[in-house]
């Protein structure tokens, strides 16, 4: 649910105003704004405060500059640095200065071993091929590279056109192209270079510190480089892991504390105030009051305050949204909040994700044997939230904080019980393999425990399973234009009222026309509210103004048919699983009875092989398909993706209070 929040003005002398904002930022509990439509100026920083800013954002920036050349990130778990201004200035700028260094230094460093790689072995070819002429003071030797030998030939020719013969070419076959130098007299050598740059050719490129090396020294040089180089890179990676190793956590606490700094004092710059005195304007939930009213009273006599109600209506779009749901709703918040945040006057959806994404992925996989292994996959995540780690998944290039990983194993807890209880009613462990060795049985006293539902039946279940997957359809489809409706009242948003309305009678008379229509029953007590519900469309068509809903209401009625997907997926996946089992005991067959151990093993490890990939490729449809139905087919209805909120940002520490 969306948690109630109040409006909170505080005024009191600007002596007091960094202190009070400095207990509100400990409390971590109001939402600071600037106040709008007041004849109060803008907060002006002293000389004092103006320089503490400026000296706490270049610690900020030093912080997350040096955290960047050193392949970290700013930790917001980590408890602020606890000393003063001066004292991470002479800590964070040391550290900027050697990382930069090193940094610079191994990047030269790889440079220089990549162009190694690159051009001794042609270096070494042109050297030998150059026999010293480029030491003379007459001559230009110029080395460069050519993929064609129809290239050399054009390049020959023009050079020859160009010099009138006065040149010497030398060419050194290598694998995949060809290295090459041109002889010409030193007055002919700008010339040569033209003809070159004609051809599409330039000379071979040389770093500044080898550009007066003639090539045989420039040989000798990349040969002795490439044995000290890999050393030096060796020894500056230690330096640099050392130093990573050292300042790791002390970065992290110093962009901390340099955060909370100049956030505090670019909040005060945003505050409004007097010649003497300061106001203070924020938003607070009401739940939360009570951290305030404790702050307030240590300033009893020196500040005023009140507490206002919003107005849920006018300010809604201005009114900060947080949500206030049960622990085990929590962590399906997340599934939420990076699509939309709900209007303050609107709903939260929370509780419906929580509900039935769990129970719908449950049905679709409905296998005992799959929900040990979401089990064993969830208690390994657990691990990095109780020991406060980093989920590192380099593959997918994501990083997943302590909460953020807590949060999917809150998540994965409902959908792993509804998967292991749907997996008891379906009978299923990896596919029917509890069936065969008779745990499982389908009818009464033929086995330990009676199979409720024989999906991969067909012919006795579809039905059922088919009706109550659409059944899910029609309650959610029914419900979102039920509360578009709702909110449209709520607003006096006429038009879009009358066009939920309409399309919640439309699809109901739909629903009411199908199942009358499928069961050859067309009694009063269908044909009335079939009639009624038709009449609530007709209407609402008239006072919107929308005749085109007449030719949508067949497409909105069909979103009810896509949750037929429930039981489609789930059917698709527990006949791949059978497929994996059944190839394990036909393997296990093959081997006959002389080979029955031999065969056991290898048909239980191709099956659960097959089983694996089978778990890894069709998991995220599992996931997808049910919380697909509700962000497209349910949260569209009720125009959840139209009507934004505003995000609840508290003003508060970073990594904790000092």
């Amino acid at each position: 649910m969306i948690a109630r929040m109040e409006k909170l003005f505080i005024a009191g002398p600007k002596s007091l105003a960094e202190t009070i904002l400095l207990d509100l930022q400990r409390s971590g509990v109001v939402q600071i704004d600037p106040l709008s439509g007041n004849r109060l100026g803008q907060y002006q920083l002293s000389s004092e405060e103006e320089i503490r800013l400026r000296r706490w954002e270049a610690v900020a920036t030093s912080a997350d500059h040096t955290l960047r050349l050193l392949g970290l990130e700013p930790d917001p778990a980590v408890k602020p640095f606890q000393s003063d201004v001066e004292k991470a200035e002479s800590i964070g700028l040391p550290y900027e200065q050697l990382s930069a260094g090193l940094v610079e230094r191994r990047d030269q460093l790889r440079e220089e071993l990549e162009l190694i790689g690159q051009y001794r072995g042609v270096v070494e070819q042109l050297a030998e091929a150059a026999q010293g002429l480029d030491d003379s003071p007459r001559l230009a030797v110029l080395p460069f590279l050519i993929e064609k030998r129809e290239d050399l030939a054009l390049l020959k020719q023009e050079m020859t056109s160009a010099l009138d013969g006065r040149f010497v070419l030398v060419e050194k076959p290598m694998s995949g192209r060809i290295a090459a130098l041109i002889v010409v007299l030193k007055q002919d050598a700008d010339e040569a270079r033209g003809v070159l740059g004609h051809q599409g050719l330039g000379e071979l490129p040389r770093p500044r510190d080898y550009a007066r090396m003639n090539l045989r020294a420039l040989a000798l040089r990349l040969t002795e480089r490439s044995e000290l180089v890999p050393l030096e890179m060796g020894a500056l990676d230690k330096e640099l892991q050392r130093l990573i190793q050292e300042g790791d956590w002390t970065l992290k606490e110093l962009w901390n504390r340099a955060k909370n700094e100049t956030l505090r004092l670019r909040t005060l710059k945003e505050m409004s105030s007097g010649r003497y005195g300061f106001v203070l304007f924020g938003w607070i939930p009401i739940a939360l009051k009570s951290q305030v009213l404790k702050i307030m009273n240590r300033y009893e006599g020196q500040t005023i305050h009140t507490f206002e109600p919003v107005d849920e209506h006018g300010e809604a779009a201005q009114i900060p949204v947080t949500l206030a749901n049960p622990r085990w709703v929590r962590p399906f918040e997340s599934l939420i909040s990076f699509l939309n945040t709900p209007r303050y006057d609107s709903w939260d959806p929370t509780w419906i994700i929580a509900v039935l994404f769990p129970l719908w992925f449950g049905m679709i996989v409905g296998d005992i044997g799959y929900g040990l292994i979401f089990a064993g996959v969830a208690h390994y995540l657990s691990t990095y939230v109780k020991h406060n780690r980093t989920l590192k998944i380099d593959f997918f290039k994501m990083r997943l904080s302590p909460e953020a990983v807590g949060r999917l194993v809150g998540i994965m807890k409902p959908m792993i019980a509804w998967t292991i209880v749907w997996g008891f009613v379906y009978g299923e462990f990896f596919g029917d393999l509890l069936q065969r060795l008779g745990f499982f049985g389908t009818t009464p006293g033929s086995a330990l425990i009676p199979v409720l539902i024989l999906r991969t039946d067909t012919a006795t279940t579809a039905n059922m399973l088919i009706l109550v997957s659409i059944g899910f359809g029609v309650f959610q489809v029914l419900h979102g234009f039920y509360l578009k409706a709702i909110f449209a009242h709520r607003t006096a948003e006429k038009k879009h009222f009358w066009e939920a309305s309409g399309y919640l009678g439309g699809v109901a008379a739909l629903v009411l026309f199908s199942y009358a229509f499928m069961s050859r029953d067309f009694g009063l007590w269908l044909v009335v509210p079939t009639l009624g519900c038709a009449a609530v469309f007709l209407l609402g068509v008239v006072r919107a103004r929308m005749p085109l809903m007449i030719a949508e209401l067949p497409t909105q009625g069909g979103h009810i048919l896509s949750y037929i997907r429930i039981y489609a997926v789930g059917l698709a996946s527990a006949i791949l699983a059978n497929l994996s089992t059944n190839v394990g005991f036909a393997l296990f067959h093959l081997f006959g009875v002389a080979g029955m151990i031999a065969g056991l093993l290898f048909g239980i490890l191709m099956a659960l092989l097959i089983h694996a990939v089978l778990l890894v490729l069709l998991t995220v449809s599992h996931v997808l398909q049910p919380i697909r139905l509700i962000w497209v087919e349910f949260f569209t209805k009720f125009d959840f993706y139209t009507s934004s909120g505003r995000p609840y940002r508290p003003f508060k520490f970073i990594g904790g209070s000092l």
